[in-house]
């Protein structure tokens, strides 16, 4: 179980709070803005960024151990799979990046870099925040002596005040495969409505997106860089076994993820690398 930040040891350095947790959760918590910005060194996974009086990211230390060493939440960082890879071999799901505790460094401004290697994949993850601004630029460089295929993805939460009235713009023309429901086709419209079993891969997509959370008057705009892959997921389920603690909390977030996946998962020759960009903003309506 991770355990919550209560009682954990805290220390001030060059204006960003390190929490070292006294938890099981592994690594250190890095974090600023009274904490509401957080990012921690297991997985490097953004926990908070919070632009205005609103948090747009979604994480609930309550219940925050998905599974072993696996935040629930924030931003898991997938790779270098994503789900279990492109043919479906490949464990455990959304890849080792979110497993492993990542070293570290931070600067002033709020500036998190991580570096960590995994199955001779070196993997490193920038993230930038601001009062605008959440960035975030994820590089996996191939340390095999031959070609590999890997994906890069972004989990991300974004906190809404009402998922049932989210909506999802600039998908217009990309094509969609819902894993909920089998459907798939391509958008005429522009816009994705998120509906009960939304769990839906979107490639070709362009590089806006935006989040209509139109309940707290507000758009969030994800874009992005060298991501021609998105998922937009809910847990909102038609069926009645939504028992566990994220599912309950359906109405909180909606996932807009965003990288490389499944039918644009990418070889990368040896001693080569992919990078790829995701930038996170806020436009009140």
């Amino acid at each position: 179980m991770l355990r919550s930040l209560v009682g954990s040891e805290m220390c001030i350095r060059d204006r960003t709070m390190i929490i070292k947790s006294m938890s099981t959760l592994p690594g250190t918590l890095h974090s600023a803005h009274n904490g509401t910005w957080q990012v921690a060194e297991h997985g490097c996974q953004v926990l908070a960024w919070q632009a205005d009086d609103k948090p747009v990211i979604w994480f609930d230390a309550e219940h925050a151990d998905e599974s072993e060493a696996v935040i629930r939440g924030g931003i898991p960082l997938c790779a270098p799979w994503f789900g279990h890879g492109p043919n479906n071999d490949q464990d455990p799901q959304h890849g080792l990046a979110r497993r492993t505790d990542f070293e570290v460094t931070v600067a002033d401004p709020f500036r998190v870099v991580g570096v960590a290697e995994t199955a001779s994949i070196g993997i490193r993850h920038e993230v930038v925040m601001t009062n605008t601004a959440l960035e975030m630029t994820l590089t996996l460089t191939n340390h095999d002596q031959k070609p590999r295929v890997v994906e890069g993805m972004w989990h991300t939460y974004l906190r809404v005040a009402d998922a049932a009235q989210a909506r999802v713009r600039g998908v217009r023309g990309a094509s969609w495969h819902n894993f909920a429901t089998g459907d798939k086709g391509s958008f005429d419209a522009n816009e994705l409505a998120v509906a009960p079993d939304t769990d839906t891969v979107i490639q070709g997509v362009g590089p806006a997106l935006a989040l209509l959370d139109s309940a707290w008057g507000r758009q969030i705009h994800v874009e992005t860089t060298g991501c021609p892959s998105a998922v937009v997921w809910n847990p909102r389920s038609s069926s009645t076994h939504a028992d566990n603690p994220t599912a309950q909390a359906w109405r909180d977030f909606v996932c807009v993820e965003t990288g490389a996946c499944k039918d644009n998962a990418v070889i990368v020759a040896p001693h080569s690398d992919l990078t790829m960009s995701t930038r996170i903003s806020v436009e009140t309506l």
